[in-house]
């Protein structure tokens, strides 16, 4: 048994076949040749019936004529083989057989009663058994049931062979895709995220490749996308240490004076290291499923009031209007009134970075159905690119830095709408991005209703 697991799957499977084939082959023919000697038996039995009355009659004839069995024997020297019968006197002994061997020998009470008994002047003077009755075979016989064993056992090599072959081929197709996802997947776990199984077919199989492809492409592009962020990381965090470096370094040597304006500054690109770690914190809490969620009964209506008195000076400052259209009666939603306040103002910022002077942000609401409520931030800028629609959401992404009303080259560090999209998802809702017709882009969330 440590023996056969030892084995490789492709040899197990021809193994356990071979012997399903050989076993099922030898019971078939064991089958076969018994239901075949059982029919010519019987056959033979039933033709023979009414041969066996005809020679008893003659043998009657013949003991009536003769008064004994004396001669009876040499009738038949010529074709002594092909005697179909025995033939034993009133005491059992056997007088004619087609084995010379066999004349004289006494037969058993049970062979006797077998045979049918010859009654001359009303007394029994011998019996007449049939070849069949003594398990006694004659040359056709022998020669038919020997063919017919002999063919049944070509048959059976012929087809064991066949489909011992056919499984050697069938377990190769089955086999070589499996050898051949497990050489990836030997692939991918020593590092090599670009190897790919070929699809060769439309079976379970193919899924299995066409699956594992589909995986190993997941886990390239995750690759990617970590290193891609490691790399933004350290861009976005080297930045203003280096800054803030590069300035307690010019005040330690002299070169720069301590004034409140020059550590105001050193200090702001502290607070946007610290913002960049907490924001950097809550994706990864997002990622690992604990962000921290306490929902309630929030009112949408107070909330955006609440971020226009906030952002008031901001937008007067960039000379852009904000127009607010929520309903009235919009119902309240289940959600954590923080976290919401975080998504409103990130997409405020991001409708902000993109809107130049005179142009206009909206925030309206309306019920999409009787458990959801959808709000849109739509700003005035020159709209998304297709790309942009891609991949708006992803960590680090900036758009095209030609839609940016920045001047100061500062685009955020890509963040905001990533943060913005964790905590939608995270209360259950959805969030997606699309281009005005009339112009600009237009971002939309969705919260369940209480």
């Amino acid at each position: 048994m440590r023996f056969f697991r030892r084995l490789p799957f492709q040899t197990k499977l021809i193994v356990s076949l071979i012997l399903v084939i050989v076993l099922t082959t030898v019971l078939g023919y064991l089958l076969i040749h018994t239901a075949i000697n059982r029919a010519f038996s019987d056959f033979a039995k039933h033709s023979m019936g009414n041969q066996d009355q005809v020679f008893r009659q003659m043998l009657v004839e013949y003991y009536a004529r003769t008064g004994s069995w004396d001669g009876l024997d040499r009738l038949f020297l010529r074709n002594r083989d092909l005697l179909p019968f025995v033939v034993a006197d009133a005491n059992g002994i056997i007088v004619s057989a087609p084995q010379f061997h066999l004349v004289g020998h006494k037969l058993s009470r049970s062979d006797l009663a077998a045979g049918l008994p010859i009654v001359v002047g009303g007394e029994t003077v011998g019996t007449l058994l049939s070849r069949r009755a003594l398990k006694l075979r004659d040359p056709i016989e022998k020669h038919f049931l020997g063919t017919v064993t002999v063919s049944l056992w070509i048959s059976a090599v012929i087809v064991s062979l066949i489909g011992i072959l056919l499984s050697i081929f069938l377990f190769r197709q089955l086999t070589g895709p499996l050898k051949r996802l497990n050489a990836a997947a030997g692939d991918i776990a020593r590092g090599d995220l670009s190897s790919r199984v070929k699809v060769h077919s439309q079976d379970e199989l193919g899924h299995l490749a066409e699956s594992f492809n589909e995986m190993a492409a997941s886990l390239q592009k995750s690759e990617q996308a970590k290193r891609r962020m490691i790399a933004d990381v350290s861009h976005e965090l080297r930045t203003p240490i280096s800054v803030v470096r590069t300035g307690l370094e010019a005040m330690r040597d002299g070169l720069l004076e301590a004034t409140p304006a020059n550590i105001a500054a050193l200090h702001d690109k502290i607070l946007l290291t610290t913002r960049l770690v907490g924001d950097l914190q809550q994706l990864a809490l997002a990622d690992a499923g604990r962000l921290s969620i306490h929902k309630e009964a929030l009112d949408l209506n107070e909330l955006v009031e609440r971020i226009r008195a906030t952002i008031g000076v901001e937008l007067e400052d960039r000379e852009v209007a904000l127009h607010v259209d929520l309903p009235v009666d919009l119902p309240r939603v289940n959600a954590d009134r923080q976290r919401i306040e975080q998504v409103l103002l990130n997409l405020l910022a991001n409708a902000m970075r993109y809107t130049t002077s005179g142009g206009t942000i909206s925030i309206a609401a309306k019920s999409v159905d009787e458990n959801m409520v959808q709000v849109s931030i739509r700003d005035s800028g020159t709209g998304l690119s297709k790309q942009d629609l891609e991949h708006v959401f992803d960590r680090f992404y900036r758009a095209d830095a030609a839609r940016t009303r920045e001047t100061d080259g500062s685009t955020g560090a890509g963040l905001g709408l990533a943060i913005a999209k964790a905590l939608v998802e995270a209360h259950g809702g959805r969030i997606w991005a699309e281009n005005v017709p009339t112009g600009g882009a237009c971002f939309h969330f969705t919260l369940s209703t209480v």
